[in-house]
């Protein structure tokens, strides 16, 4: 498999309240590398723009698995573990440089689309050979999508110009924020209430599962609705569905810790409201 690598610094504004890397962050570079292997390998935006075709993202993995803070570098390694009719699945790494920690290990599921007839299609024989060989499809994870149970709690959130990349719609990266930000209003709609100046304990991301479904473009309201599993010790999952006029546009299955030795009284309380 051709493995490309690239190099990150974690500048001041990648962290988080606690110090830490941001999840959003980790997605972020993962992308980054990813779109400099595709044009490693020949294929950049101006391929890509003369083509009229472009990889969008389906779903992506990602395990956080340490904490990465201000000014450690990281070495984010990708490689495409398979190429089937119009999508592929892209494989990530990413290491702290300095001890040869690894802070996380992804998947995105990408599908090839042709933008005049804003579907998928099959890309061309030369970028699979270039990228990699057919080898045949990998195993991939049942979908997360459900549907929203009649316990879970709803906010609101608008679409600010700040949120839009270069294509004038939300970043995949970004819908993390989204995703964490509904969790933690849930939480706090059932009296839990995160606390950025605490450094005794703390939530933390383990896992998510984003599956992509439609764009969420400039001014929409979007409804975001949450719930969660019955903690098992310091760990329970979360869901969350994004939709705007009762279109849905992304599925968030997510795994969280917490970091104290044992929940909190309210913390619980809030989980098990919104576990049903």
């Amino acid at each position: 498999m051709r493995q490309h690598s690239g190099r990150f610094r974690v500048s001041i504004n990648d962290v988080d309240a606690y110090g830490e890397l941001r999840s959003n962050v980790v997605l972020r570079f993962m992308q980054q590398t990813a779109s400099d292997a595709s044009a490693a390998a020949g294929f950049d935006i101006a391929w890509y723009e003369r083509a009229g075709t472009l990889w969008v993202i389906r779903r992506t993995i990602v395990d956080y698995l340490a904490a990465a803070h201000y000014n450690d570098e990281l070495e984010v390694r990708t490689w495409v573990a398979d190429m089937r009719r119009v999508r592929s699945q892209r494989e990530y790494e990413v290491w702290r440089t300095g001890d040869r920690t690894l802070v996380a290990r992804g998947s995105t599921d990408w599908v090839y689309v042709d933008l005049t007839r804003g579907a998928p299609t099959q890309p061309p024989e030369e970028m699979r050979q270039r990228l990699m060989p057919d080898v045949g499809a990998q195993p991939r994870p049942p979908r997360a999508a459900a549907l929203v149970p009649a316990h879970a709690a709803h906010t609101a959130r608008r679409v600010e110009w700040a949120d839009l990349d270069s294509v004038a719609h939300v970043n995949n990266a970004h819908y993390a924020v989204y995703v964490e930000q509904a969790v933690f209003d849930a939480l706090a709609a059932h009296g839990w209430r995160i606390d950025p100046l605490s450094r005794a304990a703390r939530l933390r991301v383990q896992r998510h599962d984003l599956e992509y479904f439609a764009e969420a473009q400039y001014d929409d309201q979007l409804d975001a609705a949450v719930w969660t599993t019955a903690p098992d010790g310091a760990t329970f999952g979360s869901a969350c569905t994004l939709a705007r006029d009762g279109t849905r546009l992304l599925h968030a299955a997510s795994r969280w810790t917490w970091s104290g030795p044992e929940l909190s009284t309210d913390l619980r309380a809030a989980l098990a409201a919104l576990s049903g």
